[in-house]
């Protein structure tokens, strides 16, 4: 049976796998036996590996930090590098977000697009062509990971252990191919206040899931003299800003709550972040204590997602710089700010460099969490070729031309890969947003895509 015949008739049964993913909530937690990153995540594996079994693949579990499922014959290895862990599911959901439920052609929920439906996808791609018959020269493994959204450990382990496969491709990205990533600095920089502790005051503030998400939520307490309120501005702001607000009270103690809009870290112009609006209503109130943190936020970050209050603004012919505000929280005597920037390949380090500089004339104490160097592959080499001719093959469609993204990827975390869909081009990006979703179609067109990859990659053709 050809790979595509087969991938038709198992429509269903990719439909239930991927539902079967996606209604875990496989988020990064405390850790537990043989589950370095939490229960959820370690479910989550144990379930695509049985998945894997099911298809009548050979499989290994590393330690729970990755896994993989494996067909064919040969020394040298293809790799489809897929995650299993998500983003927090965040604020706004109309479906529930490990229900998996489907609804016009979609399946909603956290994982669906990013990354467990691509994982199935490949899946059965892989399944498609080993029942073809077509003999492969190469192995093929389907590489789980379980710790890309917060740091991709899960692939340093992996490569630890197995090393680097010799070529491949992860379906973490867009159609039609990914020759290019920006390099992407995560960390938190601390506001150091030393105003009085004395009303009006800001006392706590919190917001956001996760450095690479632009925060859709943010709560203050604020303690205020008997009798004063705020209410009736923070309200006016809200509805200048068609934002949802909660206003409370306990006495002295007011309670505040924004809830914005998320979006990926590399596209914090898409969505509304609640912690820079929440900051900029606080502009507007007489605060002693918390008044220095609301006036160094508004001056090097404000709303702006494109590090242009900080002076680090950039853009060359693959992208401009982004700057996500991701999360914030109270500190002794200050408040830290989690970050994610992203910058163009052609500034390397140099933007390091400007960040640094930026922040220690302004006297902000930044702390590096993780970097990830970017990367960038010749749109003439032979892998480029191979995957554009697959995509194109399947699809027909022969104008979409090859393209550098903001996101990261694992194709950072290994020689010879690329991301390599699974957004199809004019589609709506909806990784980490609410309400994410993938289309069925775009599942069995993909793992078209995906079976002629494995063919082109592991018949030495590519």
């Amino acid at each position: 049976m050809h790979y595509r015949e087969y991938i038709d008739k198992n429509k269903e049964n990719i439909i239930r796998d991927v539902q079967r993913l996606v209604r875990i909530k496989s988020v990064d937690d405390t850790p537990a036996e043989t589950m370095p990153f939490g229960k959820g995540i370690g479910k989550a594996l144990k379930e695509a590996l049985q998945i894997s079994s099911e298809l009548g693949f050979d499989t290994c579990n590393l330690d729970g930090y990755a896994a993989y499922a494996e067909a064919g014959e040969g020394e040298e290895v293809v790799g489809i590098l897929v995650h299993l862990d998500v983003v927090p599911e965040g604020e706004g959901w109309q479906m529930e977000p490990y229900g998996a439920k489907v609804k016009d052609g979609k399946i909603y929920g956290r994982g669906t697009s990013d990354d467990k439906g691509p994982t199935v996808a490949a899946l059965y791609a892989l399944k498609s062509v080993v029942q073809s018959g077509i003999k492969l020269k190469r192995r093929v493994r389907v590489i789980f990971g379980t710790n890309e959204e917060i740091g991709s450990k899960c692939m340093e382990y992996y490569i630890k252990q197995c090393g680097h496969v010799d070529v491949g491709f992860t379906p973490d990205a867009n159609f039609p191919l990914i020759h290019g990533e920006k390099p992407i600095l995560q960390g938190e920089i601390t506001f150091a206040d030393c105003g009085e502790k004395r009303v009006p005051y800001l006392a706590e503030i919190a917001g956001g899931k996760a450095a690479n998400m632009v925060a859709d939520d943010c709560c203050v307490v604020l303690q205020m003299q008997e009798g004063q309120s705020f209410e009736e501005k923070f309200n006016a702001y809200c509805k200048k800003h068609v934002l949802k607000g909660i206003y409370q009270k306990e006495e002295t103690k007011h309670i505040l709550s924004l809830s914005g809009a998320s979006s990926h870290g590399s596209r914090p112009e898409e969505g509304v972040n609640a912690i820079s609006h929440m900051v900029n209503f606080l502009t507007t109130l007489p605060l002693h204590y918390g008044s220095e943190f609301v006036k160094k936020y508004m001056e090097t970050i404000g709303l702006t997602t494109d590090g242009s209050k900080l002076g680090i603004a950039a853009t060359d012919a693959f992208g401009s710089l982004t700057f996500c505000v991701g999360t914030v929280r109270t500190k002794k005597d200050g408040f830290a700010v989690g970050i994610d920037v992203r910058y163009p390949l052609t500034l390397k380090d140099q933007a390091r460099e400007l960040f640094d500089a930026a922040l220690k004339e302004k006297g902000i104490v930044y702390e590096e969490k993780a970097y990830k160097a970017g990367l960038y592959m010749p749109v003439d080499s032979k892998l480029v070729k191979t995957l554009m001719k697959c995509y194109s093959e399947e699809t027909g469609d022969r104008k979409a031309k090859p393209f550098t993204i903001g996101g990261g990827t694992y194709a950072r975390s290994m020689k010879n890969i690329l991301g390599f869909g699974m957004v199809f081009p004019g589609e709506e990006e909806v990784m980490h947003k609410h309400d994410e979703y993938v289309k069925i179609d775009w599942l069995i067109t993909a793992s078209k895509i995906y079976a002629a990859a494995i063919v082109a990659l592991a018949t030495n053709e590519g």
